[in-house]
């Protein structure tokens, strides 16, 4: 199974955003909190936290700002992918969405799902268990999640629909980067390299689970926030490996001065995470 090409993103990007009616403006990153939350690992956290986590989201859900936040990422793809621009947006994405969490509840963070890990059968992961995110959809309700902490959950861009998955391989998800593939990945200094590799990896497991986390709208499917935020922990490695290593891309002509669309803060601005207010539980890679 391969992972999606360039062209299939940016096609899903135009199919997506062309569809959609509303979206959500943000300014540059505000003060941070006095004390860096911690993202944690799927299945590390407490149950009070991991509750605490859907409680926030689901809020969200209900006030419409979940959906808007939606709309921003289909707005922003074809902008934001396949160029310099995907690890720093994605990150600055992720932080809008946290601080909205945590105007519900201030302790809460996006919690992270390591996908290395589960890469040999990723059908078999806890992440994807009924105590989770729930599995894959079911064939006999037009392939909604029918299981999870998002059971039953609306999806609305560009129209409303129920969460949706669907395995690429049926009941099975075909095997993706592997831990030892990724700690390759992480050796190379170059930021243009290490990028567009982290979004192919990415993007391979977002087409693997299929459904909504296939599309130009993602986020539709909560899980999305657990790959990205990987994704975000990933990079955080790669920077403290390489710490004197430029950020610069051809592609989108990207360097740490660039303004990030939307957002409008610089790359530069983004790059230290503690400052943006979160840290991670722990370095990479880790065992069960």
């Amino acid at each position: 199974m391969r992972g999606p090409s360039r062209r299939e993103l940016l096609a899903s990007a135009v199919w997506g955003a062309a569809a959609t009616a509303f979206g959500v403006r943000a300014t540059a990153v505000h003060a941070a909190p006095a004390r860096p939350g911690t993202r944690r690992r799927v299945g590390d956290m407490t149950k009070e936290q991991w509750a605490a986590f859907v409680r926030a989201v689901r809020v969200l859900k209900a006030r419409g700002t979940y959906d808007a936040l939606v709309k921003t990422y289909a707005d922003d793809f074809a902008a934001t992918h396949a160029n310099g621009f995907f690890l720093p947006w994605q990150r600055r994405y992720l932080l809008q969405f946290e601080r909205e969490l945590q105007r519900i509840d201030p302790a809460v963070c996006v919690p992270y799902w390591d996908w290395p890990l589960d890469s040999r059968a990723p059908e078999r992961s806890v992440v994807l268990s009924q105590a989770y995110f729930g599995g894959n959809g079911s064939a006999k309700h037009d392939q909604a999640v029918v299981d999870g902490a998002f059971a039953g959950w609306a999806a609305k861009v560009p129209r409303i629909h129920p969460l949706r998955r669907s395995y690429a391989d049926g009941g099975k998800i075909a095997p993706w980067a592997s831990p030892d593939l990724i700690a390759d990945m992480l050796k190379n200094p170059d930021f243009q390299v290490f990028n567009m590799q982290l979004e192919i990896h990415m993007g391979a497991v977002q087409m693997g689970i299929g459904g909504d986390l296939a599309q130009s709208t993602a986020p539709n499917d909560p899980l999305y926030w657990a790959v990205a935020c990987f994704g975000d922990l990933l990079w955080q490695m790669w920077r403290s490996r390489h710490p004197e290593a430029p950020i610069r891309s051809a592609y989108g002509d990207v360097t740490e001065g660039s303004r990030l669309p939307r957002y409008g803060d610089t790359v530069a601005g983004v790059l230290d995470v503690e400052k943006l207010g979160y840290r991670y539980d722990a370095v990479w890679p880790r065992t069960r």
